[in-house]
């Protein structure tokens, strides 16, 4: 079953979905919530002759230095909004601007807007599920499809959005996402785990 608005605004009221920021009212939409771009950007390097394996972990990459992270302010020293360009076949990483704390009794999918899906722009090449007792800032991975320079302004970009769905039955607590040591992305504030 998928949560319409007035289900969604239920469980935020009884703190069983959070978000931190709070919600501005031009994200409810009537059967999602619009995500706000957030502030940080990480774009991987072309390194040619090296072949990484994903066999070993995420890990591998945030080990490699083959990636520059950049983490914009919301307004520049002139006060104007700080923007990130993305070309023609670009690839990012980059964040939304909530925190999201899932239930147990529920799952969510991100999905890119059409506003931007049109202009050749999607947020998740194949990771669209956030998981029953997610906690952290969802990492979106954007192309940039289309033949143009898109500019993207943190806050007031909403790229992607959530919609929620009511589980059969509540996972327990140790079967949950989070619970194992392997989950690496709970807690997420950073688009790639740290550097070791």
């Amino acid at each position: 079953m998928i949560l319409s608005q007035p289900q969604i605004r239920e469980e935020v009221e009884k703190g069983a979905i959070r978000f931190d920021p709070p919600l501005e009212k031009r994200q409810w939409g009537e059967a999602s919530i619009d995500l706000r771009l957030g502030l940080k950007f990480t774009k991987l390097r072309k390194a040619d002759g090296i072949t990484l394996s994903m066999a070993k972990g995420i890990g591998v990459i945030a080990d490699s230095g083959l990636w520059t992270e950049k983490q914009l302010q919301i307004q520049d020293a002139f006060g104007q909004c700080e923007t990130h360009k993305l070309g023609p076949d670009d690839f990012i990483l980059a964040q939304t601007y909530e925190r999201i704390w899932m239930p147990n009794h529920l799952i969510a999918l991100v999905e890119g807007r059409s506003t931007y899906a049109r202009v050749g722009l999607s947020m998740h090449q194949t990771a669209p599920w956030i998981q029953p007792g997610w906690n952290g800032q969802i990492t979106l991975e954007i192309r940039n499809s289309g033949p143009l320079t898109i500019e993207l302004t943190p806050l007031l970009d909403m790229p992607c959005q959530l919609t929620f769905f009511q589980l059969t039955s509540e996972l327990a607590k140790e079967s949950a996402y989070g619970s194992r040591a392997t989950d690496t992305f709970q807690n997420q504030t950073d688009t790639l785990p740290k550097r070791g």
